[in-house]
């Protein structure tokens, strides 16, 4: 999703500054894009990571919008749910307060239906509707995606007087579609 997000920026004119987690993680990225023939002339990097602190502030300088697209995921089930579950949840955390110190003016937050309707099992469901993360059998990415969502609509509804950042969530139901890499 993030290689797709990049790539339709780019081909619009908008200068992009993309995540990775290593130099390694970079070189892919440029690699794709060169093998797919993006104009990577607007894009430049930060190597951050979603669990440390380290370098998030200065990423964010200059940027007026902020797509938060990186979550962990994994088929396998972890040992540990906090692998998943902190990353995600403390990772959108970092993301939302380095924007409102960068003066960012919305954030667009890819989160996933999971989040709305994991624990509804018939009827319908909306924007005001949550998984319950304590329904049995829910999966460790299903927990992650509604609690990094839910930390992200907490730290917008408490800082609101404090910024006015906009928050945008796109939640969606699956992805389909060629790969990029």
């Amino acid at each position: 999703i993030g290689l797709y997000c990049a790539k339709e920026l780019l081909d619009n004119g908008y200068e992009v500054k993309g995540t990775v987690r290593n130099l390694a993680k970079k070189e892919e990225v440029l690699n794709t894009f060169k093998k797919n023939d993006i104009n990577i002339k607007n894009l430049s990097f930060e190597i951050l990571e979603l669990t440390s602190d380290n370098g998030w502030d200065k990423a964010m300088q200059g940027c007026e919008f902020v797509m938060h697209v990186a979550s962990p995921f994994r088929i396998a089930i972890p040992k540990n749910e906090d692998q998943m579950i902190l990353p995600a949840v403390e990772g959108t955390r970092r993301v939302l307060e380095a924007s409102q110190k960068g003066g960012v003016k919305r954030i667009v937050l890819t989160s996933s239906i999971v989040s709305m309707m994991s624990s509804i099992r018939r009827g319908q469901f909306g924007p005001k509707d949550w998984t319950d993360i304590n329904y049995p059998n829910l999966s460790t990415y299903i927990k992650s995606k509604t609690l990094a969502e839910r930390s992200a609509w907490d730290f917008i509804y408490k800082n609101k007087k404090k910024s006015k950042m906009d928050l945008v969530v796109i939640a969606p139901g699956g992805v389909f579609g060629p790969p990029l890499g």
